[in-house]
């Protein structure tokens, strides 16, 4: 089950998790990805988060067709199996409130060879989780990075909420 934040305190736990992670499941970060799709990033300029998060939503689509979850955990959990068995990192569940839910990706392999520059790049990440709730539980989300290599995270993470569409005026 998971449990409510509290977000302080957090890095020696991240630590902790990454280390053991690393024990017990090491995961080789391919930089040459991260590479490109870091100049893709940088060719798209202003367009390249909403570009990459409509591919990432596309992509989803397509790979989590016809395959429906019990839950958004199941859900998620699904999406990091995926990402595990196709070396683009480890994502964890960290935390849930009524609002949204937070998952982090460590060894992250969209962003490996980003430098410190204070942005997020994982915007085609972000959307694949997307897409692949949508597809698995028949319902809109909303997926925004908060941190990444690029903001000096030792992990990516992604605020998780359900869309509410807006009542007609």
């Amino acid at each position: 089950m998971l449990k409510s934040f509290p977000l302080k305190k957090r890095k020696k736990q991240n630590m902790e998790v990454k280390e053991s992670l690393s024990k017990i499941l090491p995961v080789r970060v391919n930089t040459a990805y991260s590479t490109r799709l870091l100049s893709i990033n940088k060719v798209l300029k202003a367009e390249a988060k909403e570009v990459l998060y409509k591919a990432g939503l596309d992509l989803a689509n397509t790979e989590f067709e016809g395959l429906k979850a019990e839950g958004i955990s199941n859900a998620l959990s699904l999406v990091a199996d995926e990402y595990f068995r196709k070396g683009l990192g480890r994502l964890i569940m960290d935390g849930v409130n009524e609002k949204f839910l937070l998952v982090r990706n460590y060894e992250c392999a969209t962003c490996a060879a980003a430098d410190n520059d204070g942005k997020t790049h994982c915007w085609l990440d972000a959307g694949f989780i997307a897409g692949a709730l949508k597809q698995m539980l028949n319902e809109d989300y909303v997926v925004i990075e908060t941190k990444c290599c690029g903001t000096g995270s030792e992990y990516c993470e992604f605020m998780i909420a359900k869309r509410h569409r807006k009542a007609p005026k």
